[in-house]
């Protein structure tokens, strides 16, 4: 975008529903690209890692929410310390500074926004989701005032190693978002556990990918990129303690593509965490707390995903031909399509007489991400079940990865490298 020249979808959203700290303007400086992290009981080193690897010369500026619903938490205190010690330093507002890169051209400027300090703690119930969306909507009017370029934003999380090519994604007209590889390293002990939960996370979109789900995709705040002009069209990231990622992912398929980015995995830390009631740190705990992990750890039935795949089969024929009375052929999907209230909604859509295309993609943005969860999980329970990791060779969507020499670890790595090609490296832009 060029300086000065604003756009009005953007600036509305900005007007009427950003958060305040949008307002704040940066005049005289430029940067091709905006970072955003929000920062929760974070320390200062890992936070520099996050941008280490990015190609020295890159023109960015770093976002950093630092966050707490403790008032004047000392955790962040001693980051936002750790970050300003012998630097340059630019009050902008009473919870807002600019740190000026001091170190030639090997790093970013660090605009820190205080959300912890009396006055301006978040809320737990709000938590990171209310974090990012604060970032963003700053990246957001950054770009609209010319101080940033181009029509994308980037965020990420303080625990996480970029590559170095990590801003060299190419958007299409169509695409909403962009969804970096990732690949969690474990910390010491917990290797087993981080394997087995990035295993169930692939597998989960492997199985959408296979069903030809609009939503296989992997939800993770980390990894996400997205389209300036969806991102206001949406009304920016959900103000909730977790699945903000999720949600925002959700909304923005319904706007556009979200497309799977090639490249370098961004990397993660895989660490027991409480941050967030759900999520990785809480699942790996779950994990590391059975007597037995890999026997005792299940995934769902691969039947719940040839469901899926029947089902969304369906959904696309009756959106051509549109039906009177509708039934898919199985008694238990049947079931599951009324309690769900499918047959009222299409029924109203029908009859505005839509053309097929118009219809499929109503349905598809009904039948969203969320009610594809539900699902699965609904198939899951009432029945097909669960299986073990040593079930997976009969997965559809995977090849026979057995390993020979059966060492558990080496098996479930090939398991995860055999998910990961299927979900990156056939279908990475």
């Amino acid at each position: 975008m060029k300086m000065g020249a604003q756009n009005e979808p953007v600036t509305k959203y900005l007007d009427r529903y950003a958060e305040v700290e949008a307002a704040i303007k940066l005049s005289g400086r430029h940067y091709d690209y905006s970072l955003v992290i929000p920062a929760l009981n974070e320390d200062h080193e890992s936070v520099l890692k996050v941008w280490q690897q990015i190609k020295p010369g890159t023109s960015f500026l770093v976002i950093l929410v630092v966050n707490s619903h403790v008032e004047e938490d000392h955790s962040a205190r001693m980051l936002i310390d750790g970050l300003t010690s012998h630097q340059q330093i630019s009050p902008l507002t009473d919870q807002v500074q600019l740190v000026e890169n001091t170190d030639g051209a090997t790093g970013p400027d660090l605009l820190i926004i205080d959300r912890f300090s009396r006055g301006y703690s978040i809320d737990k119930k709000r938590g990171v989701g209310l974090a990012r969306k604060i970032g963003m909507d700053i990246a957001a009017s950054l770009i609209n005032q010319g101080v940033v370029s181009g029509n994308w934003l980037f965020t990420t999380d303080a625990d996480a190693e970029l590559p170095e090519n990590y801003f060299n994604v190419e958007p299409g007209s169509a695409d909403a978002a962009f969804i970096y590889p990732f690949k969690h390293v474990a910390q010491p002990g917990l290797e087993l556990p981080m394997q087995l939960y990035e295993l169930s996370m692939l597998y989960y979109v492997a199985g959408l990918r296979w069903a030809n789900s609009p939503y296989a995709y992997p939800t993770i705040g980390a990894t996400i990129s997205c389209s300036l002009d969806r991102y206001a069209a949406v009304r920016g990231f959900p103000k909730r303690n977790t699945g903000e990622d999720f949600y925002l992912l959700n909304k923005l398929r319904k706007t556009g593509e979200v497309r799977l980015a090639g490249g370098d995995p961004i990397i993660i830390s895989g660490r027991i965490s409480d941050r967030v009631p759900i999520g990785t740190g809480q699942a790996i705990r779950a994990i590391h707390d059975l007597d037995s992990p890999i026997a005792e750890f299940s995934l769902e039935h691969p039947g719940c995903f040839s469901q899926l795949k029947r089902f969304l089969e369906w959904l696309n024929g009756i959106s051509a031909t549109q039906p009177g009375q509708l039934s898919t052929g199985d008694p238990n999907t049947d079931d599951y399509v009324r309690q769900i209230g499918l047959i009222p909604h299409y029924e109203r859509k029908r009859q505005q007489s839509p053309t097929p295309a118009v219809m499929r993609k109503h349905l598809n943005d009904w039948f969203d991400g969320l009610k594809t969860r539900q699902f699965i999980h609904h198939f899951r329970d009432q029945h097909f079940g669960r299986i073990s990791v040593a079930e997976l060779e009969s997965t559809p969507f995977m090849p026979n990865v057995k390993d020979e020499a059966h060492e558990p670890d080496a098996e479930l790595e090939t398991i995860r490298a055999a998910l990961h090609a299927f979900i990156y490296h056939q279908n990475a832009c």
